[in-house]
C-alpha cells in the first residue's frame, strides 16, 4: 500500500512540470489504472505535444518507476498469499499425514501465473465524468455552457454562461466583470478582504485594457510602415470609362474633355471636308472611313489604362480598347498598338456589371399566373398594364399563365367591351379562346410604378391598383404546355421553360422570314 502511495505523490509531482492543466488526484488514479504502456503515451499524446522532451523523459522515468513497483507489488502478494496457503497446506497435511514440503513448489507457479485483475469505471458515474474532465491553468475561452465545468455565474452585459474554466473576473467576450457567488458575498460583507478582492479584480481589467491597447497600437504602426493596401474598393460604376469621373484630377479630365471634343469634331466633320475615291474601272464612288490619328490613340489609351488599372479591383480594360479600336465595319485597325497592351484575366467579371439592359435581356424562368381572361389579353397585347398590391424588382422576360378558375361568359364580355372602349378607334383582334390552366406566353416588364407615378406617366391609365407593371413586347405560343400556377411570381419548371423559349425563338426567326 505505501508503494502505491509514493507512486501517486511521485507521479503527481511529476506531472504537475510537464501538463498545462492542473493535476487532480482523479487523474493520477487514471493514470495509475492504464496497465498498457501504448495507451498510457496515447493518452499523454492528448494532453501535451508529443515533441516535448519533458513529456517523453518523464514517460521513460515513469516506465521504469512503474515497473519497479509492479515487482515489489507481486513479491509482497505472492510471499503473503502463499504463506497464508501454505498455513493451509500445513493443517490439511498434518490431519492426513502427507509431507507438506512436495507441493511446495507448484503451489508457487500456480500462484505466479495469476495476473492482477483490471479495475474498470462507469463514464456515467460522477468519477468517470470527473475523469474525462480537464481543468487548465489560468482563464481560458471554454464553450461548455458549464455542463463539463462547474457553474461561476451568467455575465450581466452579454448574458454568457461562465464556467469554472474561464473564472471570475472580466468577461472574456465583453469584458464585464461576473463575480461568482463567493466572491460576491465577500465583496458585499464590506470588509478589508472585500476590498482587496476588488482592488485586484479592477487591476486586472485595466492591465488587459492596457494590453489591448498597446497591440493595437503595435498593429496600426506596423501597417504604416509596410505602407501596404489591405483595402478593396468595388465601383461598379468604374467598368465604364468617363471623362467626367470623379476620381480623376481636374488636369486629367478637362485634358481628356479635349480629345473628346477633337475626335467628335472629326467624326462629325463638314461634308465638304470629306473625302471620296472614285473608281472609273469599277464605276463606284466609297467615302474614305476616317483614320484617326494612332498617336492620338495611344496616348488616350495609355491614360484610360492608368486609371483604370490604379483604381478597379477587376479591370476590364482589354474588352474597353477593343470597342475604340473597332471600326464601323467591324474590321481593327491600329493592332500593332493593341499588341502593346498585355491581355488582362477577366474571368469573373460577367456578373459585376448589372444595368437595366442586361436584365431585361436576360430570362430566367419567371412566371406570372393570372385569371382569364385578363392572362390571354396580356399576351396578345391588348393589355398594357397589370395591377398588383406588391411590388416587384423583376424586370424583362416575364412568362404568362392562365390560372385554373373559367371565365364565365360575362366576364368575357364585359372585359372585350371595357378595353373596347379604352382603346377607342382601334383595330383590336381579340382571342378566340381562353383558355385555363396553360403557359399562354410572355411579355417584356420595363418597370413597376407606384399608383402616384403611374398616374403622372399614364393619365388616362385603365389601372387602379397600389402597383402597376408596365408590359411590353407581348409574344403568344403557338404550343400550349399544361401548368399549375403559383402564388406572386415563381420558377417555371426547367423542361417547360426550355421548351417554351425555343418556340419563341423560332417564331421570332419565321417572322423574320
Amino acid at each position: 500500500m505505501s508503494n502505491n502511495v509514493d507512486l501517486s505523490a511521485w507521479l503527481k509531482e511529476n506531472l504537475q512540470e510537464v501538463l498545462p492543466c492542473l493535476v487532480t488526484d482523479d487523474l493520477v488514479q487514471f493514470i495509475l489504472s492504464i496497465q498498457d504502456y501504448r495507451d498510457l503515451e496515447e493518452y499523454m499524446k492528448t494532453l501535451t505535444e508529443a515533441s516535448d522532451l519533458d513529456y517523453r523523459g518523464f514517460l521513460a522515468n515513469y516506465k521504469k518507476i512503474r515497473s519497479l513497483v509492479d515487482n515489489r507489488n507481486d513479491d509482497e502478494d505472492d510471499s503473503y498469499e502463499y504463506s497464508l496457503k501454505q498455513k493451509d497446506s500445513d493443517k490439511r497435511n498434518k490431519k492426513k499425514g502427507n509431507d507438506p514440503t512436495k507441493d511446495k513448489s507448484s503451489n508457487t507457479k500456480e500462484e505466479k501465473g495469476q495476473k492482477k485483475k483490471t479495475k474498470y469505471v462507469n463514464l456515467y458515474s460522477a468519477e468517470g465524468k470527473e475523469k474525462d474532465v480537464i481543468m487548465l491553468k489560468g482563464r481560458h475561452m471554454c464553450e461548455c455552457q458549464a455542463s463539463k465545468h462547474k457553474l461561476i455565474n451568467n455575465c450581466l452585459n452579454c448574458g454568457r454562461i461562465v464556467c469554472e474554466q474561464e473564472g471570475g473576473g472580466p468577461c472574456l467576450f465583453c469584458n464585464a466583470v461576473v463575480f461568482s457567488k463567493e466572491d460576491l458575498a465577500i465583496i458585499n460583507s464590506n470588509s478589508k478582504q472585500s476590498r482587496k478582492l476588488y482592488n485586484s479584480i479592477m487591476e486586472s481589467i485595466k492591465a488587459g485594457g492596457l494590453e489591448k491597447a498597446l497591440e493595437t497600437r503595435d498593429r496600426l504602426l506596423d501597417y504604416d510602415k509596410t505602407s501596404a493596401q489591405r483595402t478593396k474598393v468595388i465601383d461598379d460604376e468604374g467598368e465604364y470609362f468617363s471623362s467626367s469621373s470623379p476620381w480623376l484630377s481636374k488636369q486629367e479630365r478637362e485634358y481628356l474633355q479635349k480629345k473628346e471634343e477633337e475626335a467628335h469634331q472629326k467624326k462629325h466633320a463638314s461634308r465638304l471636308q470629306k473625302k471620296f475615291t472614285i473608281d472609273f474601272a469599277g464605276r463606284t464612288v466609297e467615302e474614305d472611313s476616317e483614320q484617326f490619328d494612332a498617336d492620338y490613340y495611344a496616348e488616350l489609351l495609355e491614360k484610360m489604362g492608368s486609371s483604370l488599372n490604379e483604381r478597379y479591383t477587376h479591370p476590364s480594360v482589354d474588352q474597353i480598347f477593343e470597342v475604340l479600336y473597332e471600326g464601323g465595319d467591324g474590321s481593327d485597325h491600329n493592332t500593332d498598338i493593341l499588341s502593346e497592351y498585355p491581355r488582362l484575366d477577366s474571368r469573373g467579371i460577367s456578373y459585376r456589371v448589372q444595368d437595366r439592359e442586361l436584365l431585361e435581356m436576360t430570362d430566367n424562368g419567371a412566371c406570372l399566373s393570372l385569371h382569364q381572361p385578363w392572362a390571354s389579353l396580356l399576351v396578345s397585347g391588348i393589355m398594357r398594364f397589370e395591377g398588383r398590391t406588391w411590388y416587384t424588382s423583376h424586370r424583362g422576360r416575364l412568362w404568362i399563365a392562365a390560372a385554373s378558375r373559367h371565365p364565365t361568359e360575362d366576364d368575357i364580355k364585359d372585359a372585350e367591351r371595357f378595353f373596347r372602349e379604352v382603346r377607342a378607334g382601334e383595330d383590336l383582334q381579340f382571342p378566340k379562346s381562353y383558355p385555363t390552366s396553360v403557359l399562354l406566353g410572355c411579355v417584356s416588364v420595363t418597370d413597376c410604378l407606384p399608383q402616384e407615378e403611374y398616374r403622372q406617366k399614364y393619365p388616362n391609365g385603365e389601372c387602379d391598383s397600389p402597383f402597376v407593371f408596365i408590359c411590353e413586347d407581348p409574344r403568344q405560343l403557338d404550343t400550349l404546355f399544361p401548368i399549375s400556377g403559383s402564388h406572386k411570381i415563381y420558377k417555371l419548371d426547367s423542361k417547360i421553360h426550355q421548351a417554351a423559349s425555343k418556340i419563341i425563338l423560332r417564331m421570332a426567326k419565321n417572322s423574320k422570314t
